[in-house]
């Protein structure tokens, strides 16, 4: 189930039914935990006949921002929308995976007060959409797989970040993250770690200083997943407003990445 290659780590296949753990488990030293069976297999064709009903009556929003490595391409249905109209992965995001986080951490982390951003429904449409390479707002992100497709992998580079917590320093964090981005420190650092989208399937990461991306979907089938994000009471993010118009609308955007201003 847990394998190494090259300095990479691969997530594999879990078929036993059952809740497992993959390593690592302590998840602040590591950054990140993968939790099998999660949700069971009727489950994730449950909410997927649901997300099914809602696309028949509803275009989700389509993100599009070219970049050179890998660019942002997805649709989207907002936390918003999902409170009103999935109740379901609102309870998920309010109860159950918060529960969960909470278990996995020593500290205490709340969904967040914008609910546009706290849960979203991510839809990968097959043969042209990717994920960027980015670091997340918030201290906690969970990822929860509900199908299987090719390719459209989680890559991740855990604990990948010397984090500034000061604002006036943006401008020496641009360039600190800049520095972890170079291939070669990658390859030395070997941190990259390959999770494969399989029904069921929760990977949760410390957000903010995990370097991640979602590599480009093959096949004829959409890769269909929720995000749920958790930080601290009262977390500030100064870039919320840029950034969620560049990650929840169409508008022509200033800034190629609005996590620095």
């Amino acid at each position: 189930m847990f394998s190494t290659i090259v300095g990479a780590h691969y997530i594999e296949n879990n078929n036993q039914g059952r809740l497992s753990i993959s390593m690592p488990t302590n998840f602040e030293s590591s950054g990140y935990q993968v939790i099998d069976n999660y949700l069971s297999l009727e489950e994730c064709q449950h909410l997927l006949a649901l997300i099914s009903a809602y696309r028949e009556n509803n275009e989700p929003v389509e993100i599009h921002r070219p970049m050179k490595e890998r660019s942002l391409r997805y649709n989207v249905i907002d936390g918003d929308k999902i409170k009103a109209d999935f109740p379901e992965v609102w309870q998920l995001y309010q109860e159950k995976v918060f529960n969960q986080i909470n278990e996995i951490n020593t500290k205490h982390f709340i969904p967040l007060e914008n609910t546009r951003v706290g849960v979203n429904i991510n839809i990968m449409s097959a043969r042209r959409s990717e994920y960027r390479w980015h670091y997340d707002r918030a201290r906690v992100t969970a990822i929860l797989y509900l199908n299987e497709v090719s390719g459209g992998e989680t890559v991740l580079y855990p604990n990948y970040r010397i984090l500034l917590r000061r604002k006036y320093l943006k401008g020496l964090q641009r360039f600190l993250d800049w520095c972890l981005r170079i291939k070669i420190i990658r390859a030395v650092l070997r941190k990259k770690t390959v999770v494969s989208p399989i029904p069921g399937r929760m990977v949760v990461m410390r957000g903010n200083r995990c370097w991640h991306s979602v590599r480009p979907v093959h096949g004829d089938t959409d890769r269909i997943n929720i995000i749920l994000v958790y930080d601290l009471p009262g977390a500030d993010f100064p870039m919320e407003k840029g950034l969620d118009s560049y990650l929840y609308t169409q508008k022509k955007q200033t800034s190629s990445d609005p996590n620095y201003g």
